[in-house]
């Protein structure tokens, strides 16, 4: 035993016994997500000491592992002049950059940086 949770069968047995284990291309109804959100808080300092601090909150994360993937293609789409990379094999982040995040924000994402949401905005944006 790791860290003390439960094994991988006992939860998939307690997820098909309250009928939430989806199989492949199921999931649940679009009203169970409504309170569910993902939440990235990221922080950096440098060898000199500086610190950044960079946060963002989105709906459950295949909504937005969706939005990420539609917003990127609007990028690569109408702002591919404006990118610094034109090419390779680069994550959404290093390829979209700012551009990326101005789409992620305006499409309703909550991004904040240089300090942590307070918990009050540790919620789900609307849809």
């Amino acid at each position: 035993g790791g860290g003390g949770g439960a094994s991988v069968e006992a939860e998939k047995a307690a997820l098909e016994a309250a009928g939430k284990y989806y199989k492949q291309g199921d999931g649940p109804q679009l009203e169970e997500l409504e309170d569910a959100w993902v939440g990235y808080f990221l922080w950096a300092e440098t060898e000199k000491g500086r610190e950044m601090k960079c946060n963002f909150v989105g709906r459950d994360g295949y909504f937005e592992t969706a939005r990420v993937a539609i917003e990127m293609a609007l990028t690569l789409a109408y702002d591919y002049d404006k990118l610094a990379f034109k090419g390779g094999v680069l994550t959404p982040t290093v390829s979209g950059q700012e551009q990326l995040v101005q789409r992620l924000i305006a499409s309703g994402i909550k991004f904040k940086m240089g300090d942590w949401f307070p918990p009050s905005e540790l919620n789900p944006p609307p849809f």
